[in-house]
């Protein structure tokens, strides 16, 4: 094998297939990054076992091959060295990687021993541009749990009904949901649970023009997310994801409106010691005034007041400060509403059109 890119482009490449290596896996081979020749560019390929990535980039090929290389330390390499063209060459059990006058030798592994990378071919199929993709990740995975004994609640729900499609994730404690509209109508309606890990991995790689897009294929076991220059396939979790629906009131006795920024500020202020109080946050939400307070043994206490407009009665209700403070620091809208029934009732923060977040309350 023998190809030249640019160093920029490879870089790049690394950084997007080396996300799906595992540094704690045991077998070997796959903390290699397979590299694969196909007409005037190269494709590079990553697994961890549950999600595979391949992307592929420009190059001049002056001879075809194929080659399993180590990912961090190709990685590392190939980002000291100055943007200008990279030639890879390899046979032998080793490849030398050249550009300008550094010369860095590298073992590799036969091409034969890195699995083989699937494809999701038969299944419904959808299309959404890669901008809409990208924020329906960032609005919901946050939301998932981090907890490996709730395996089904580490994974985000994608619901593909009629023009629209909704991803949903939980940790019991809090939920986000957020829906676009499809340009056109699936067939057959797709529920389908993916781990929030690679989603959060695809997040990063998606670029925000409107114009690039994201085509999704659910299969009976596997899901693929493919655009122009690269294909992710993970795994699909197996079992129910609980009914969101339920969870989301249907009406409610108080709506208070506040500008985002100005909450945000608060409640970073609080958390300096809600953190020390189990993030607990007493919030006294009265005519147009949202007082917030802390207290801990350890840390102290705090205080804040923001100016609300409010419909309702007042009310005293507690929640988790980080809850509330994690999707504030997501939201791009200035101007939010927050719903409220009743101090033992969720609360339901709207922003924008398609986007709701639901947040237990904790014990005020």
């Amino acid at each position: 094998m023998k190809v030249t890119c640019e160093r920029s482009y490879l870089a790049q490449a690394l950084g997007v297939a080396g996300r799906a290596v595992s540094s704690r896996n045991t077998l070997p081979i796959l903390t290699h990054v397979l590299l694969q020749t196909e007409d005037d560019r190269i494709k590079l390929s990553a697994t961890d076992l549950d999600t595979f990535v391949r992307c592929a980039l420009p190059a001049s090929v002056a001879e075809n091959g194929e080659v399993a290389l180590p990912a961090a330390t190709l990685s590392d390499y190939v980002s000291k060295l100055p943007d200008a063209p990279v030639t890879l060459e390899g046979g032998d059990g080793k490849v030398v990687v050249r550009s300008g006058h550094s010369r860095f030798t590298i073992m590799s592994a036969p091409a034969e021993d890195f699995p083989v990378v699937p494809e999701v071919t038969q299944g419904t199929e959808i299309t959404v541009s890669s901008a809409t993709l990208k924020e329906m990740i960032r609005m919901t995975a946050f939301a998932a749990s981090k907890e490996e004994s709730r395996s089904i609640l580490m994974g985000v729900l994608f619901e593909a009904r009629g023009d629209t499609l909704t991803l949903v994730a939980t940790d019991t404690h809090r939920l986000a949901w957020k829906q676009t509209r499809l340009t056109e109508s699936v067939q057959t309606p797709v529920s389908a649970i993916v781990p929030a890990k690679p989603l959060v991995e695809l997040e990063r790689v998606l670029t925000r023009n409107v114009e690039d897009m994201v085509t999704i294929r659910f299969g009976s076991s596997q899901v693929q997310f493919q655009s122009e220059s690269a294909t992710l396939v993970s795994r699909v979790l197996d079992g129910q994801f609980p009914n969101y629906e339920k969870v989301i009131p249907k009406a409610t006795e108080r709506k208070v409106h506040f500008q985002r920024e100005e909450w945000l500020g608060a409640v970073r202020r609080v958390d300096i010691v809600s953190r020390s109080a189990n993030q607990k946050m007493v919030c006294k939400f009265g005519g147009a005034m949202l007082a917030m307070s802390a207290e801990s043994s350890e840390a102290g206490q705090s205080y804040e007041e923001i100016p609300i407009s409010m419909d309702g009665t007042d009310l005293q209700i507690a929640f988790n400060a980080k809850y509330l403070m994690e999707v504030l620091g997501l939201i791009n809208d200035d101007e939010l509403s927050l719903e409220l029934n009743g101090a033992l009732n969720p609360g339901i923060l709207r922003a924008g059109e398609g986007f709701i977040y639901i947040v237990m309350p904790m014990q005020a």
